[in-house]
Formats: structure tokens, sequence, C-alpha cells
């Protein structure tokens, strides 16, 4: 198969960067980065300008703190620094990308020409550009930009899931932060009705709780390997945890200690209540109620908690579905948005008139700019 004949499809999102390739006979595949089926997101600015990426920028940052950005994912009012030295941000928010486009072609034999970016459905205008001057800065062909619970509702149509045109559900996309979107899915595709995000909602919260308690509530150095090291130690402890009862966890400049599942439960549960909270809060924003939907699926890195499905259950009154291998789900939906072919379903609720009010109520010149519905920043 020719390189220009796969597709690349890149979820980059605050933590973890993830890519897949879908190829022309319908397969996909995700791309590895040193030997993980993601790619964090953060990146570390040499002393001579290189910014490097991956487990290497993670390596260095325990050497020099300063230069380690954990989040390059900016909007583009944001100024940088490292080192009380100005840099580019289009370079730093481009360096993952283009580790990913380096791999993708590294796998396929030559460059991409299709390739969709995932972004969350609460950006406006400005950052969506902004994300297309990104991938440009990286040396991507100019991109798709596919939201991601739209992407996720897409992957999970092509996986066999059956909603009438007409239908409603939930996408609880909880990754470092949450972002709880209500979708419609009407005859061409998915409409998204409303979109609720908190950053203080996922697995950066969870993480910093879990090593309040690991540590007594005392804090790591910023000096020298404390912090990035223990961050980067609790997040690989709160991944354990989802698959073992307890785990022994090293910590910077004292003994290690045992975190169990009480204790990842314990932190996670304030967190996952607020993710709930959001939920709740996008159904209503859309004018639905719980009998009204066809399901609630969470998706992101965070979702494999035990808790997050009890407690959105509980709040909700719907039980959710956490997808398979949920942190590459939008990136899968993205690479092949938009193949499945509508059904034949009931009509919508008259809901349109519901968002006019909303729109004369902020002063919003259409249901697509609404306050009540998405951020327009």
């Amino acid at each position: 198969m020719r390189a220009g004949e796969a597709r690349l499809s890149i979820d980059c999102g605050s933590a973890s960067t993830v890519a897949v390739l879908a190829w022309a006979d319908g397969s996909a595949s995700d791309l590895s980065f040193d030997g993980a089926p993601y790619l964090p997101s953060a990146v570390y600015v040499a002393a001579d300008g290189q910014v490097w990426t991956g487990q290497r920028a993670w390596q260095a940052a325990g050497e020099q703190p300063s230069r380690f950005i954990p989040n390059p994912r900016r909007p583009v009012v944001d100024d940088l620094s490292v080192d009380s030295t100005g840099v580019d941000e289009l370079d730093l928010a481009a360096a993952p990308l283009r580790r990913v486009a380096a791999e993708a072609e590294r796998t396929t034999g030559g460059p991409l020409r299709d390739v969709r970016l995932v972004v969350p459905a609460g950006w406006g205008p400005r950052r969506r550009t902004w994300m297309r001057q990104v991938a440009h800065r990286a040396g991507l062909p100019q991109p798709r930009l596919v939201e991601a619970p739209v992407a996720v509702a897409e992957h999970l149509l092509a996986g066999g899931a059956r909603w009438p045109v007409g239908s409603f559900i939930v996408v609880s996309d909880v990754g470092a932060g949450a972002e709880v979107t209500v979708l419609r899915r009407g005859p061409a595709g998915f409409e998204v009705l409303a979109t609720l995000a908190d950053p203080a909602a996922g697995g950066t919260a969870i993480d910093h709780a879990l090593a309040a308690a690991l540590t007594d509530g005392r804090d790591v150095s910023d000096a020298g390997t404390g912090q990035w090291v223990m961050a980067q130690t609790v997040r690989a402890a709160k991944e354990a945890l989802a698959a073992h009862p307890a785990v022994t966890v090293p910590l910077p400049d004292r003994a290690p200690v045992v975190a169990n599942s009480a204790m990842l439960d314990e932190a996670a549960r304030p967190v996952l209540q607020r993710v709930a909270q959001l939920t709740c809060e996008a159904i209503a924003a859309a004018e639905l109620t719980a009998a009204d939907l066809a399901g609630i699926y969470c998706v992101g890195g965070s979702a494999h908690l035990p808790q997050l499905a009890t407690v959105i259950a509980e709040h909700a009154g719907v039980t959710p579905t956490v997808i398979v291998e949920p942190g590459s789900a939008a990136a899968r939906g993205a690479a092949g948005a938009g193949a499945a072919g509508p059904t034949v379903g009931p009509p919508a609720p008259p809901w349109r008139a519901w968002w006019r009010c909303q729109c004369r109520r902020y002063g919003a010149p259409s249901p697509s700019r609404c306050p009540a519905s998405r951020p327009w920043p």
C-alpha cells in the first residue's frame, strides 16, 4: 500500500497524544512511542533550543524542571517562556505532532495526505484555527478537524451501536480534564446539543489528590528530581491500581509507600462526582432527561477508573457504558468519521425552540454561538 492511501488520525490531549493509522482495507492500528500506545504531550526545551518529546522529555525534566512544559496545548493568547527566555508556542505545541508524523511516515514508508485532528467540542474558531497552524508548523498537510464526542459516536456506530436518527447520547470524556457532551444523531451525522468542560475534573486532579495521600499532604520539592518524577510515578501508580489491589510506589527523597484501591477511590471520588455533575448539567442544558437518552458512554484516559460508572449512575440515573480501549476511541472514530450511514428512526423532539430562546437570552447570533451550549472563546 502506498503511504498516501493511509489516513492519520491524532488526538492530542493535554496529557497524552494518541495516533491511529487507518488503511484502505478498513483496518486500523495504533502508533506506539517508546513502547507505549500513546505519546506524552509534555515537552522539554533543551539548552540548544531543540524540543524533546516523550520519555526523553520526562527524564530531562528531573534535572532541569524549569525547561519542562507539561501541557504545550495552550490558547493563542498565552505567553510561554523557558528560563526567562520567550519561546514560540507553536513550535512547542507542534513537537508532539511532528513526532507522530515521523512515526507515521516510518510505518507507511512516506508522507500522508489525509490527516484528521481531534479537538474538544467546546473549542471555538480561534482555537481551531490555532490548531491548524500547529499542524502546519509540524509539517502536516491541512487537517480535517473532528470534534472528540462526534468521533467517539462514529467509532461506536462503526462498532455496531444501533441508534435510530433522532436518538440522543451523552459522551463523557474523562482525560486530564473532563468534557461532557450531549449529541443528537441526525440524518447526516451527529450534532452537538450541549457541551460542558472542567479542566479540574479529570486525571490530573486525581493525581494531585493521590500524591497528597501518599505523602501525607507534604509537598515534594520543586528542585532536582522531585516534582516531575513524582508526577510520573503517581500517574503510573494510578494506572496500575486499575488492575491491581495494591502497588508499591517509590517516592523521591523518601521511603516507598504502598498505595491501595481504597486510597485511589478516596482520591478519585470528589473528582468523579464533579464529572457526574457535569453530565447532569449537560443533559439539562440540552433540555433532556435521562429517559430521553439512548445511552451514556465514558471515554478518555481516566475512564477505566472503577468508580466512574457507579458515580455517574448515582447522579444521572443511567448506568453508563465504559467503552473498550477508551483512550483511543476518539482517534479511531476520527480516522473513519462519516463512514457509517444513517438508519430510519423517529423524528427528534422539538429542541430548536429552546435554543432560540437561549440565544435571545444570551444575545448570541446563532445556536452554535450560544454560551448555554458551546463556549465561544
